[in-house]
């Protein structure tokens, strides 16, 4: 019942409409990028400067994180380097909100959508930060959060990974659940 309520909140929040628990903000962000159908060798574009947890879903998959340059004022991804960087192995791009501050999701979304990539926000260091209005999370293909006892909303560990994205929302709780489908 815990685990409904929280659902229910998040969605208020966050108006996503699929959303699934896992065990951590790392878990979030492996169920992401095993749902955008990363695999070996296939290339995610990220943030350098991030946790681990950002990178450790892409090597689990056996993909290969590309590290993008960051804007010299927001320390988040430079959309123009990230373009630079796509090659024919890029599968999905993971926008960081690090410390709270949102990346530039329109020009990430428009990069994302040009080349057929999937935007994947890690939003673990950002609960509640919006980007033009809208909640992070709600403008990529999926979003991850982080319910780890140092952050903003706590449960003393797990995390939600969520979407809206008929591609990608039906398949998330199938990647945290061992495949089976619950529902």
């Amino acid at each position: 019942p815990q685990t409904t309520l929280a659902l229910e909140r998040f969605k208020k929040l966050y108006p996503l409409k699929y959303a699934h628990t896992c065990t951590s903000g790392t878990a979030a962000i492996h169920i992401a990028v095993n749902a955008a159908g990363v695999g070996p060798g296939d290339e995610v574009i990220t943030s350098p400067i991030t946790d681990i947890g950002t990178v450790i879903g892409v090597i689990y998959q056996q993909g290969v994180p590309v590290f993008a340059d960051l804007g010299a004022c927001t320390y988040n991804l430079d959309p123009a380097d990230v373009e630079r960087r796509i090659t024919l192995k890029t599968k999905a791009i993971i926008a960081v909100h690090l410390c709270g501050n949102p990346c530039d999701l329109d020009a990430l979304k428009a990069i994302a959508d040009k080349h057929k990539l999937v935007l994947i926000e890690d939003c673990c260091q950002a609960w509640g930060a919006k980007y033009r209005g809208r909640p992070i999370g709600t403008v990529g293909h999926i979003g991850c959060w982080s319910l780890q006892d140092s952050k903003h909303i706590t449960t003393g560990d797990g995390g939600v990974v969520a979407s809206s994205d008929e591609r990608f929302g039906p398949i998330l709780q199938m990647c945290g659940d061992k495949g089976a489908n619950r529902g």
